[in-house]
């Protein structure tokens, strides 16, 4: 994807977003990154749009757009959000088999993964970022996939948060969760993919 789209820029500005210290709210403007990526300022607009509405960054009157402060009583509503739309996936499309494509991106993934003796938190962004992309691609309806990915997003920013505060460079669960994904590809349904990533409490 060139990096002058709309969407690797903003996925740029995430990479950016979710390896800063959680209480870091830096401002963020539109033609210092036009500049910076070789743009004009429609592209770092549209890029910026998405993730407000990711709840990334948020305009402040007066002030322009800057990063969205992670606060420790938005955490557990985050999770579940993201938990609760990833079981309405499951109702809407569990059943469907697991495609081809994802199949092998997740086995490279775990791979990958139960290779690595450390990763550090660029290589987490870039993990989750492929889940992100996995997950949602397996979404037949839209609406449900972008709001999807907005949790998700969310929720993962809280997940390498995790992994910032402990100095391993990596949250607990991921290898755990890749595991679940690679066993999901034996099972073969879209439902065995998206419940790898819910907590034991939201299976059943």
């Amino acid at each position: 994807m060139p990096r002058n789209n709309a969407e690797s820029i903003a996925n740029d500005l995430r990479k950016r977003i979710c390896l800063l210290p959680p209480t870091d709210s830096p401002l963020l403007h539109e033609q210092a990154l036009a500049e910076e990526f070789g743009v004009s300022r429609t592209p770092v607009r549209q890029a910026l749009q998405r993730l407000a509405y990711e709840r990334l960054v948020e305009v402040r009157s007066g002030v322009g757009t800057v990063v969205s402060a992670l606060h420790p009583e938005d955490e557990e509503r985050d999770k579940s959000l993201a938990f609760s739309l990833l079981k309405v996936a499951c109702d809407l499309d569990g059943d469907r088999p697991l495609s081809i494509e994802s199949n092998s991106y997740i086995i490279a993934l775990e791979r990958q993964v139960a290779a690595a003796e450390t990763l550090d938190l660029s290589t987490n962004f870039t993990i989750r970022s492929t889940l992100v992309r996995i997950i949602t691609a397996e979404m037949q309806n839209d609406i449900l996939a972008d709001a999807l990915k907005a949790a998700l997003w969310r929720l993962f920013r809280w997940r390498i948060a995790e992994a910032v505060r402990s100095g391993s460079g990596i949250d607990a669960r991921l290898p755990f969760v890749l595991e679940k994904m690679a066993e999901a590809t034996r099972v073969g349904t879209v439902r065995a993919l998206l419940e790898a990533q819910l907590p034991p409490e939201y299976l059943g």
